[in-house]
């Protein structure tokens, strides 16, 4: 049994032999051979490597869009065995049926690993075969300097660019290229109880409402954006790491992970449900975290179930907005409003779009704001 199923055109050999490899580096077995054993049926073969993989990767390029073989496996990859997971070697419009899956980007891909339609592909397959991984119930409790605090779970994001915003309100224009020279960590899931609690006792503060949803996994709310850069400075500060609230266009480009729709998941309302919460799922209140799938990049509840609190003080536009390095926009503004993204239990679809935006008066917790952490 493989890890992976390589669906491709035989035409197209000479670009799976380094995907293959590639995918093989992160630890996986890659089936992509068409060799037969003797003995057997070339029909034999691949069946039981579809009946048997954990994923199927199916590479959509100009020659595979029009194969019979290649759009059989998908099917069966996507319908029967509900693991497809499509990538783009070539700028091609998948064929019908599959037009509605969010495929990671190869397009011009020469082998990085750091490269984000790569990672994008890695997040998703680890998705599927890593499924075992998923945050305990329990949070890791460390000690240091006498204190107890909870180190929160990373994820890489690696360096690159992409286009922030959209043309659908003005508040999300212009639409404008930003480049990270760096990689950077996000917070896998949002800051939870269990992490804050820890925080609020250590230092003597009042825990904040969880409005009788519950504590533990659920993402922590009521805090204010002065609370959540607080806390950011505690764990710094007692675990020898620096944490910080991400930038706006961290947490865009995080959230895309190389998609440039309105949700990374792609366009049917249907896959929100496997993502998100939102008014329609999430039943008047937060839930715990990581119990959807998460993003390409590794990210759960990136959108809805809370908003999240950034660093930058909030613009009507981004008309203005200083070079485009993917740093906090912290100049004009007003000081008392800070952007938050991703949109919550309360909120609709519309709004857990990739480029939502809107803000919140620093001193004013709520119970539908939250926050993850960022790290250099």
């Amino acid at each position: 049994m493989s890890d992976i199923f390589l669906s491709y055109d035989s035409r197209d050999l000479d670009r799976i032999k380094p995907l293959s490899a590639a995918l093989s580096a992160q630890g996986w077995t890659v089936f992509y051979d068409r060799t037969i054993p003797p003995g057997k049926t070339w029909r034999q073969v691949i069946d039981k490597e579809i009946n048997e993989c954990r994923c199927m990767v199916v590479v959509w390029s100009k020659y595979s869009i029009d194969s019979n073989w290649v759009l059989e496996e998908a099917d069966d990859g996507l319908n029967n065995r509900k693991v497809l997971v499509p990538v783009f070697i070539d700028q091609v419009k998948p064929p019908r049926g599959f037009r509605s899956i969010q495929a990671a980007n190869l397009v011009n891909w020469e082998g990085s690993h750091n490269m984000p339609g790569f990672s994008a592909l890695c997040g998703a397959v680890n998705e599927l075969i890593g499924s075992d991984t998923i945050m305990s119930l329990t949070p890791e409790i460390h000690k240091q300097h006498n204190q107890t605090f909870v180190e929160p779970e990373m994820a890489i994001i690696p360096a690159g660019s992409f286009q922030m915003g959209s043309n659908k309100f003005d508040s999300e224009t212009p639409i404008h290229p930003v480049v990270f020279a760096n990689s950077f960590k996000l917070g896998k899931y949002p800051v939870t109880f269990a992490e804050y609690d820890v925080f609020a006792e250590e230092t003597g503060r009042e825990e904040p409402s969880d409005e009788g949803w519950g504590r533990d996994r659920r993402p922590v709310i009521n805090v204010s954006w002065q609370n959540a850069v607080d806390y950011a400075a505690w764990l710094s500060d007692i675990s020898g790491k620096s944490y910080r609230l991400p930038s706006e266009a961290e947490w865009e480009y995080a959230c895309r992970a190389g998609s440039t729709g309105d949700f990374f998941w792609g366009y049917e309302k249907p896959s929100a449900q496997e993502y998100a919460w939102f008014d329609e799922n999430a039943g008047g209140k937060t839930q715990s975290v990581g119990q959807k799938k998460a993003n390409p990049l590794g990210l759960y509840d990136i959108t809805g179930n809370v908003w999240e609190w950034l660093q930058d003080v909030y613009h009507l536009s981004y008309f203005g907005a200083p070079p485009n390095d993917g740093s906090a926009w912290e100049i004009g503004g007003s000081s008392s409003l800070r952007t938050i993204r991703g949109g919550s239990w309360r909120d609709d679809l519309f709004s857990v779009r990739s480029s939502s935006r809107t803000w919140g008066e620093t001193d004013s917790p709520l119970n539908n704001i939250g926050f993850r952490l960022a790290q250099d």
